[in-house]
């Protein structure tokens, strides 16, 4: 299926802007770079990172370091094909070098906003001060990707978030599990255009009442963590959908085929997604026409790369580095994101021409380290959940496959009720097909809560091995 830009055009129509908006110039500009010709694109993009290299190579001692050791200026890097000529920036260069990676100076009407940490759930939290502008620009790409999704505005928009990452209640404290944060409008577009209310809840509430607040408050569309997406389907398949959802958005994690299938399955809608960092801010969004993640290139440019920082052929999958290009603070030029995903060849038969790269493959950190035959043992638990007979899964709500350095494993469950002893068995027989002769040992325990990891990010598996 195919848009166009005058269908966008279209549906960006249905968004009413708010008297006296003066951004609107900008959600313009943003549909109208989605079907450039692939030379305008180019030399958008090449302008723009000329622009970044330009200001570090005048004021982010790190770059001025790095052009000085490598002999080259900032113009001798004058497109994305060029940006191989740097070197890759990793987590561990802004941990070391934070203070020669701030800029000495910023342009003109720019300021410092605020500083953002990573979770640390792969390695030591790294910290990036943004600039309003760099904040800024995440209203318009959410805007743009809820415009993809087909949100229709007009509707409710709920929330399942760690409480850090929601608005705070009339006393400015967290949420508290079970408690409802309401707002009249939708956060960050709301202050641009007209849009239903806005509800948000702690994920830390219990699973079942997650599910009970969506009957009651029945939001149309929910945004929530990709793994919380699947502890609601666990949930709801026990009472059918009627709870009147009619989007999803899943954020901040991977989320697998697997997943997608018993999110969508569930609720009977189709799964939205993005990519984002907290470094950066969102990187990309999947289209929904073509499956793959289109570039926000306003915002950062994407490359796919090999071990050797070279440039993957399509369908390979390689390390994804990431250049912002609207945070003069602390600009990040080839920043590895620790992720692997897909280069992409041709256009998105959706017709927009913003670069985009295909599948996420998950933290390259969390793979590289375990021992072979890991994702055998992951896929093999998979299997048995995705075809487990639903009467012997109905009271399952969370799981986790855990890895010890000693080969061992152990699954953790938590469920509503006690799961039936057929659904063990039917996990311990798949497990065996692995190895026939000498399987990996596996523990499986029922426990009433699975603890979190740094960050509040739930994780289906974890290893001593990371």
């Amino acid at each position: 299926m195919a848009t166009s830009l005058k269908e966008e055009l279209r549906v960006q129509s249905s968004w009413q802007a708010r008297p006296g908006c003066r951004e609107a110039h900008a959600f313009e500009a943003f549909l109208g770079n989605e079907f450039l010709s692939d030379d305008e694109q180019v030399a958008r993009q090449s302008a723009a990172l000329q622009r970044v290299l330009g200001f570090a190579g005048r004021e982010v001692p790190y770059y001025q370091g790095v052009f000085r050791e490598l002999g080259i200026v900032a113009n001798d890097v004058r497109s994305l094909a060029d940006l191989g000529r740097l070197p890759v920036l990793t987590r561990q260069d802004v941990q070391e070098h934070s203070a020669q990676l701030r800029a000495a100076r910023l342009p003109t009407g720019q300021r410092v906003a605020c500083s953002h940490r990573t979770s640390g759930t792969t390695g030591q939290p790294v910290e990036i001060l943004h600039t309003v502008g760099s904040l800024l620009m995440s209203h318009y790409q959410k805007q743009r990707e809820l415009r993809w999704f087909r949100f229709d505005p007009t509707r409710t928009l709920g929330q399942i978030r760690p409480a850090r990452d929601l608005p705070r209640g009339r006393d400015g404290k967290e949420l508290e599990p079970g408690q409802t944060i309401r707002l009249d409008t939708w956060p960050l577009v709301g202050r641009y255009f007209v849009t239903g209310p806005f509800l948000g809840l702690s994920d830390m509430t219990d699973v079942d009442a997650q599910v009970e607040w969506l009957g009651r408050f029945r939001p149309s569309y929910l945004l929530a963590q990709s793994a919380k997406l699947e502890h609601l389907a666990l949930a709801v398949e026990e009472r059918g959908t009627g709870l009147g959802v009619r989007g999803l958005l899943a954020i901040s994690q991977q989320l697998t085929g697997e997943m997608r299938r018993r999110i969508e399955a569930a609720f009977g809608v189709p799964v939205c997604e993005n990519y984002g960092l907290n470094e950066v801010g969102i990187v990309a969004s999947r289209c929904p026409e073509g499956g793959r993640f289109h570039v926000h290139t306003e915002h950062c440019l994407v490359e796919i790369v090999d071990a050797q920082g070279r440039p993957c052929p399509p369908g390979k999958p390689g390390r994804l580095l990431v250049t912002a290009l609207n945070n003069p603070a602390m600009p990040l030029i080839r920043y590895d994101t620790d992720d692997l995903a897909e280069a992409a060849e041709g256009r998105c038969p959706c017709g927009r021409t913003l670069p985009a790269f295909s599948a996420l493959r998950g933290r390259y950190r969390r793979t590289i380290n375990l021992p072979p035959g890991t994702w055998d043992y992951w896929d093999a638990l998979l299997n048995a959940l995705e075809h487990m007979p639903r009467e012997l899964s109905k009271p399952l709500r969370q799981y986790q496959l855990h890895q010890y350095r000693s080969g061992a494993f152990q699954l953790r469950l938590v469920a509503a009720t006690p799961l039936p002893e057929p659904f063990f068995d039917r996990i311990r027989e798949r497990w065996q097909r692995v190895s026939l002769t000498s399987p990996a040992p596996l523990d499986i325990i029922q426990v009433p809560v699975i603890p979190r990891e740094p960050g509040a990010k739930f994780q289906n598996f974890s290893s001593e091995h990371f």
